[in-house]
């Protein structure tokens, strides 16, 4: 696994396929493999795919002090830029949507588009109870911590499909990722709204309908607040990359082809 130096950090990383570059970032308590794994090979057909690990995934390290959204932006553009692939079409998930906000705002050199899925802008106390709740639950039970996360991040079809021995397949093959109480703790801290107009690349706001987690109306209002993006919504809950992986595919390979197609031949300079 290649790895790239800032700020004096180790920052792994991973790359695979060939073409114009597409970044994946993982959300809370991810990984490159977690999260992208099982679609990592319906983009490497036409891309250069970086997936960073951010903080807490794979042998990436920090200082130790509480995450910032600047910091795990600064991982990614570091990605980015030592694949040599770039600028690339910056694609987040959840937790990812919001770093990967933060890194076209404050990194546009290695931003050529941006795809937010499941994001949002703020941390208002709606949710800041809910990821404080998470945040107990782990440090309580982390099985515990693991069932409600399937109860609220699926959709209830979804649930009835997988059924019992289904939910209990999941939860017993969980594995409780180093980094995630440092992401829960950062969860209840977001606020990118001043960052939201420095955006300037294309970009692709994309919502889930039934999400409990990041309800689909802060999706709307990143979408509202970022010049010039566009917006998609999925019928799917917080795990539509998982739920309706062929509908996220579709979204951000059309989107990632319109996008190397307008772009300049130079890149912007940071």
């Amino acid at each position: 696994m290649p790895t790239v130096t800032t700020s004096g950090c180790p920052v792994d990383y991973t790359v695979a396929g060939t073409g114009p570059c597409l970044a994946l970032v993982h959300g809370t308590g991810g990984s490159p493999e977690s999260t992208f794994g099982h679609v990592l090979d319906a983009f490497t057909d036409r891309h250069t795919v970086v997936r960073p690990c951010l903080s807490g995934a794979g042998g990436t390290k920090d200082p130790g002090d509480p995450l910032t959204v600047e910091l795990l932006a600064e991982q990614t553009a570091a990605a980015v830029r030592d694949a040599g692939a770039g600028p690339a079409v910056v694609m987040g998930y959840s937790l990812g949507a919001v770093v990967a906000a933060a890194t076209a705002a404050a990194h546009p050199g290695q931003v050529r588009g941006l795809v937010l899925l499941a994001g949002w802008a703020v941390t208002d106390d709606r949710q800041r109870h809910a990821f404080d709740l998470w945040r107990r639950l782990e440090a309580l039970d982390h099985d515990a911590f693991a069932r409600f996360l399937h109860l609220s991040g699926w959709t209830t079809e979804h649930l009835n499909r997988l059924g019992t021995a289904g939910i209990e397949e999941l939860v017993a093959g969980e594995r409780v990722p180093p980094g995630i109480v440092r992401h829960i703790d950062l969860n209840t801290r977001v606020d990118i709204r001043g960052l939201l107009p420095r955006i300037t690349v294309p970009t692709l706001v994309i919502g889930c309908t039934q999400d409990q987690i990041v309800p689909v109306r802060y999706a709307r209002a990143l979408h509202d607040a970022i010049p010039h993006s566009s917006y998609a919504e999925i019928d799917a809950g917080h795990f539509a990359l998982f739920e309706k992986p062929r509908d996220v595919i579709a979204l951000v390979r059309d989107f990632a082809r319109d996008v190397a197609d307008d772009s300049p031949v130079d890149a912007p300079k940071e």
